[in-house]
């Protein structure tokens, strides 16, 4: 009561404007509670309420008859003073639309004590929401009860990032990691066969090499645009970006921080997907229109013809032209080092003089986000190199980079001349190397544009052209040459074990060949493979999730096409050297590899289907762990969410989220084993099907299987 009428008093003081006269501090809150108290304690009970009801009440003398009236109609005090509060607040938030900059300072500064109450927080939310800016003393304050700061204006909670990079980062870092989680981005990652998908014929046209027929087509991946506006932790973010180039930045420290500083020692899904991130958040602000902000991020370029290349699935010698001529600058450079007296986490470089660059821009009007990038404002030399690197291993960027690097060297097959001598190759290799070796180089604090490696321009290039060339003159029915199968061996099998980027090329020229069917060459390419991943540690089994993944998906459309059969020593290779090690690289992996053993049932007998499944579920403990705790974490982890009134997230189906693989397309055996409804770990309801649809799998011939179902 005696709060109310306070606030009433000082509501209705209000009603003269911008008074002179500095009101007597109200008794509200902690000062109301405490000068009850001392009265209470200090006066005769009855003076003590009759002072109480006089600091409390209605300050204006007119006020008490008509209380006096109401008390006659039986309405009570506290309900005539929260009438007029109401009538008060409606007229002070009304003024306050007309107010100027000085108004509306000095009402912050007496409405701002009571942002804490409800029934007063309207004022200076009001207030924040029209002054701009809001002096840094109050947004400090802001910082302190996360429960207020979701009511905030969306613009205030901006200027409030703008000032507290790490209240920025905490409130984005869900939805990073939601982001790196999603369905669409797991799955485009995962797909190491998009840009050959484009194609349209199974593979590059043209490539060397015997063929049984075509493969049916791949559904349709759906553009990157729309992918964009699908996420719904990317459009989240780029509403709390709006645009504020320091949120911005922060956003993308954000992600280069958690790709440089993961605990994982190799590149796997969820470390890629930062990757992505660092790219298509950019992209998404330019599809919003923020020309300014993004011409200020130097990679803008890059990423806006990156973008418009993995729309066509290709690059041409225009747009590679472009992208070499961004990286024309970092030639005399390299490697650059992190600069004296900045921090890792966060380089602040002085300004870089960009190089004037000359072109056609008709380009342009290729590019999947339409509108042309304007000039870019330099970073720090090292952080620039390690954000290209980082738009670079965007995993759909660096299968197409990779898919082009086998494009260039069956070009030099079919025009007999050496790879080494291609401009464009030594160019795509270069990008390769900087795409694989930016996370070393951040992590070390040097970031390399290297010049193209011999081993790989004079030793495994030629190595693949031999190949392709032997396969080209190789009749139907005649093994590999002897020498060329011995020569790949010895010379493949060291390479892969050492480096990322040749392990890149070799799997897919791999793919490849399974979709032309030279199914001599492949088996080959799975014997180097396999040797390989035999030296590597366990740690490495996340960067192979790619090529677990298509892998699997491919052997299942041979296998139902049946090309290839169980008793073949490709399918040896494959699934018992490669694939069910893999298992544990990530869930969709895992699932893929189990609906290729799901499709090959009715050929395997009953006792070793068992015990791939054993192996399976054996294999991936940890991958269903990290499952189970990514769920706990989703739910533990609640990311920022604006003020009342802002428009609800989206709901998008699992068949829309998963970036063109709807259940006919990613599924290819049906039904009910959608992504999000798959159990606890995201596998368990696969593993019902065998159950289900293999006849005498039970729990005597399957005591793992039945015993790991019936746990639940």
């Amino acid at each position: 009561m005696a709060t109310l009428g306070v606030e009433a008093s000082v509501a209705s003081g209000a009603q003269s404007g911008a008074d002179c006269s500095e009101p007597p501090p109200p008794l509200v809150g902690q000062a109301g509670q405490e000068f009850v108290q001392n009265t209470l304690s200090t006066h005769d009970p009855l003076e003590a309420i009759a002072e109480i009801q006089r600091r409390g009440g209605l300050p204006d003398p007119r006020c008490a008859p008509l209380l006096g009236l109401l008390d006659q109609l039986g309405v009570s005090r506290s309900e005539a003073c929260r009438h007029v509060l109401q009538s008060a607040m409606r007229d002070l938030l009304a003024r306050v639309e007309s107010m100027g900059p000085d108004a509306l300072l000095g009402l912050l500064e007496l409405s701002f004590p009571f942002v804490g109450l409800a029934e007063l927080r309207a004022v200076p939310l009001a207030v924040l929401d029209r002054l701009h800016p809001v002096p840094a003393s109050f947004l400090k304050q802001l910082t302190a009860d996360g429960a207020l700061f979701r009511e905030l204006p969306l613009g205030v909670q901006r200027q409030v990032w703008d000032l507290d990079r790490k209240l920025l980062q905490a409130h984005a870092l869900p939805l990073v990691l939601g982001y790196a989680h999603e369905t669409a981005t797991v799955l485009r990652a995962l797909d190491m066969r998009e840009a050959a998908a484009a194609a349209g014929k199974g593979g590059r046209a043209g490539a060397p090499g015997p063929r049984t027929g075509n493969p049916p087509a791949a559904p349709p991946a759906l553009p990157r645009r729309i992918l964009r506006r699908g996420s719904a932790a990317l459009q989240r973010l780029t509403r709390m970006v709006g645009g504020g180039r320091q949120i911005y930045r922060g956003l993308a420290e954000l992600c280069a921080a958690r790709f440089r500083d993961g605990d994982a020692l190799y590149v796997g899904v969820p470390e890629a997907a930062l990757c992505t991130l660092r790219s298509q958040l950019l992209m998404a602000l330019h599809d919003l229109g923020q020309a300014e902000l993004c011409s200020r991020d130097p990679c803008h370029k890059l990423a806006w013809t990156l973008d418009a290349c993995l729309m066509d699935k290709r690059l041409d010698s225009r747009r590679l032209q472009e992208i070499g001529n961004f990286f024309v600058r970092f030639e005399d450079h390299a490697p650059f080092a992190a600069r004296a007296g900045s921090s890792r986490r966060g380089h602040r470089g002085a300004q870089q003089q960009r190089s004037q660059r000359s072109g056609s821009r008709a380009w342009e009007d290729d590019a999947e986000s339409s509108g042309a990038p304007g000039a870019s404002a330099a970073l720090d030399p090292f952080q620039e190199l390690g954000d290209a690197g980082m738009v670079l291993r965007d995993p759909s960027t660096l299968h197409l980079i990779v898919h082009n690097i086998l494009q260039h060297v069956s070009a030099a097959v079919e025009e007999e001349r050496q790879p080494k001598d291609d401009a464009e190759l030594v160019l795509l290799t270069r990008l390769l190397q900087l795409a694989v070796g930016c996370r070393a180089g951040l992590r070390q604090g040097r970031v390399v544009y290297a010049e193209a490696s011999p081993e790989i321009m004079t030793t495994l290039y030629p190595t693949l052209a031999n190949l392709m060339l032997e396969a080209a003159l190789r009749d139907p029915g005649e093994p590999i040459d002897s020498e060329t199968e011995a020569a790949a061996l010895e010379t493949l099998t060291p390479l892969l074990s050492r480096s990322e980027a040749v392990r890149k090329v070799a799997q897919m020229f791999l793919l490849e060949r399974l979709e032309e069917r030279d199914l001599l060459t492949a088996t080959l390419l799975l014997q180097t493979m396999a040797g390989a991943m035999e030296t590597m540690t366990d740690k490495s089994i996340p960067e192979f999730a790619p090529f677990g993944f298509s892998l699997a998906r491919q052997l299942t459309i041979l296998l139902t096409e049946g090309a290839v059969r169980v008793e073949d020593g490709i399918w040896q290779l494959a699934v018992d050297r490669v694939l069910i090690k893999l298992v544990d690289s990530e869930t969709a992996v895992h699932e893929e590899v189990l609906r290729l053993l799901l499709a090959a049932s009715s050929q395997i007998p009953l006792l070793p289907l068992a015990n791939y499944l054993h192996h399976t579920l054996s294999n991936s403990r940890k991958s269903r762990k990290r499952f189970k705790k990514r769920k706990l974490v989703s739910l533990e982890l609640e990311p920022w969410s604006e003020y009342a009134g802002a428009a609800s997230e989206p709901a998008y189906s699992d068949g829309y989220a998963s970036a063109g693989y709807t259940s006919a397309g990613y599924a290819s055996q049906g039904d009910d084993t959608e992504m999000g409804s798959r159990g606890a770990d995201g596998i368990r309801a696969t593993y019902v099907l065998f159950a289900q649809r293999v006849p005498g799998l039970n729990a005597t011939t399957a005591p793992t299987l039945h015993a790991y179902l019936e746990a639940g």
